[in-house]
């Protein structure tokens, strides 16, 4: 009707021939996009000098107190309640009350949405055991069992107030949540559901959020790393005290840092020469106190012998000083025989510690002094027996090269020319410990030699040439040599054929061991945990050792732990998603299923609180 009566105003105008004003058409304008429980400001442009626009809005059920007019009619505000459309009209009146047009809008609130991003996180600090230095992990690896500090922020900003309700998976627990900050903690590695809703200072949900944490770094390794830098750091310092010449404190902390990493090398190698290092200086600290207890007794010979035995044990700056003041007091009481005395005994002395150039030296003054059959024998001796030595470690040295390079039988003979030289008790166990590994390789080489017999008589001779050339890796016997290169004119073995060797069999000296457990430990350091294992099992075939076994059983123990948490965790996140779309009871069933695999104290609270 009033667009009629505006019609039949223009005619009778244009009838008249009178001018009316022109003016722009009016539109509805919003100040942003509307959100829930926002403000949401509508404006009317181009309303003509003296104008005014009467609104309305649908449904009418909003809350009249968060509607109202602003700009003299020319704005409405309002605060969406939740994400219905809203249809806006305004009338627009000119000065005179005309109606110059009516306009509708449509306002389509929308939720905010909300970021949840990993607030302030220190980044995690390992120890690099190879480089010595500490080592920053990226800032994104999260530990487990550790406080992780969350923020949740509202997309696009939201100036009044408002605050958020969190909410976790079952396997995550919230340590402490101050509204838009919560801290969190995951016993184990996985992945932490977090999920949040915000609402303003009346209530209305603002909007939702979720996010996946991945917590990827076990405690255990950081607490590894952590030892392991205590370890290094005690190490140094008892190096310091050790050259400051604390030695008592320098082997209580050396002691320590083994305890704390027995499996590094330079630590254990360091301490076993510190250790050595200080047993002399506590022998030469006793033969000191001693000749101190002896020359208030008078006893200058005996006082003189052990300042003398201490100072080659372990010599000290004022230890020449002492033993000059102390053969002084003989002097006067000395004759010719008693220095050539002195210089025999410190010939003895040299000779005691294996220091037999020295004890040689000492001995020719001696004698140069006064001649002596029985230390002139003597001499003779050390000299026969430094080229017994000589010719002992000659022996030795080639016995190894050919050992190394397979020639066990050429080895032993080697070893045995050293061992007539010199005899070692070290060396005759080994000598002891390769014959029986000769006779068990020769046992294996002819178990094999008659498996390939028995392949190639069922005329499998792919297999039989197989079995020839293993038995040939263990002990070489003409028989299989004829018949290996007799097939072999026909046969050749792919390259993926891997042909066993000794160290299969569990054949092997304790140095082979050692080798291979040196293979398994760089393994283990880089992180290659199934190959390291399969070495370690090796070694122990061949030398079982306590300390391998303990380690070995560890590792096989982790991996287990590893895989049960990782598979329990994949139907964790399964239970997660139906637990997420309101499906209770067969998140339940999940999270139970999950328990079979590896039992988590969280899952079983949730289960415990869900069930009733």
């Amino acid at each position: 009707m009033r667009n009629k009566f505006f019609l039949a105003i223009l005619i009778f105008t244009l009838i008249l021939n009178i001018s009316l004003p022109v003016y722009a058409a009016p539109s509805i304008n919003t100040n942003g996009d509307p959100h829930v429980g926002a403000q949401t400001v509508l404006s009317v442009s181009e309303i003509p000098a003296g104008g005014s626009a009467e609104w309305s809005i649908t449904p009418t059920g909003l809350n009249p107190a968060r509607f109202s007019l602003r700009a003299g009619g020319r704005e409405c505000s309002f605060i969406p309640l939740d994400t219905k459309p809203i249809n806006v009209s305004a009338i627009i009146y000119d000065r005179s009350g005309n109606v110059l047009n009516d306009l509708e809008y449509i306002v389509k609130p929308a939720e905010f949405k909300i970021k949840i991003s990993v607030e302030n996180n220190d980044p995690v600090v390992l120890w690099d055991s190879v480089k010595r230095s500490n080592r920053v992990l990226d800032k994104n690896i999260l530990m487990a069992k550790h406080p992780i500090k969350l923020r949740a922020e509202l997309v696009p900003g939201f100036d009044s107030e408002h605050n958020f309700k969190w909410t976790a998976d079952p396997a995550t627990g919230i340590t402490s949540a101050e509204n838009d900050i919560i801290s969190i903690t995951r016993n184990e590695t996985g992945e932490s559901e977090i999920y949040v809703t915000a609402f303003n200072s009346t209530g209305t949900k603002l909007g939702t959020g979720s996010s996946t944490i991945k917590i990827t770094l076990p405690l255990q390794t950081f607490e590894a790393s952590n030892r392991e830098r205590e370890a290094y750091n005690s190490w140094t310092k008892a190096q310091e005290l050790w050259n400051a010449k604390n030695y008592a404190e320098a082997v209580k902390l050396a002691t320590n840092a083994t305890k704390l990493s027995p499996r590094d090398e330079e630590i254990n190698n360091g301490f076993k020469l510190m250790s050595t290092n200080f047993n002399r200086f506590t022998r030469a600290t006793k033969l000191r106190q001693e000749a101190k207890e002896q020359d208030s007794k008078g006893l200058l010979d005996e006082a003189l012998k052990n300042l003398r035995s201490a100072q080659i044990i372990w010599p000290v700056d004022d230890g020449e000083e002492n033993i000059s003041i102390a053969e002084k007091k003989v002097d006067d009481r000395r004759i010719l025989l008693q220095k050539a005395e002195w210089l025999r005994d410190k010939g003895a002395a040299y000779d005691k510690e294996s220091m037999f150039e020295d004890a040689l030296e000492c001995y020719a003054q001696s004698v140069a002094l006064v001649p002596s059959d029985a230390i002139t024998d003597r001499m003779n001796r050390i000299r026969a027996r430094l080229v017994k030595i000589s010719d002992a470690d000659k022996y030795a040295g080639e016995g190894i090269t050919l050992e190394r390079e397979g020639k066990l039988q050429e080895a032993l003979e080697h070893y045995g020319a050293s061992l007539v030289s010199n005899p070692d008790a070290g060396l005759r166990a080994h000598i002891e410990e390769l014959q029986s590994v000769i006779k068990r390789r020769e046992d294996q080489s002819r178990i094999l030699y008659r498996e390939g017999m028995e392949f190639q008589r069922r005329g499998n001779n792919t297999e039989a040439l197989k079995r020839y050339r293993e038995s040939l890796n263990l002990w070489e016997t003409e028989n299989a040599v004829r018949r290996a290169n007799d097939l072999g004119k026909n046969i050749k073995l792919g390259s993926d054929v891997v042909l066993r060797s000794p160290e299969d069999f569990g054949i092997g000296t304790k140095n082979d061991a050692v080798k291979i457990v040196q293979e398994a430990d760089k393994l283990y350091s880089e992180n290659k945990i199934s190959e390291a294992i399969a070495l370690y099992k090796k070694a122990q075939s061949i030398s079982p050792s306590k300390d391998v076994k303990e380690w070995l059983d560890q590792l096989e123990k982790n991996v287990a732990e590893n895989e049960a948490v990782n598979s329990a965790n994949e139907i964790i996140k399964q239970a997660n998603n139906l637990y997420r779309n309101g499906k209770l009871k067969e998140a339940i069933e999940l999270y139970k299923k999950s328990l079979e695999i590896h039992r988590d104290s969280r899952i079983e609270e949730f289960i415990k609180a869900n069930s009733k």
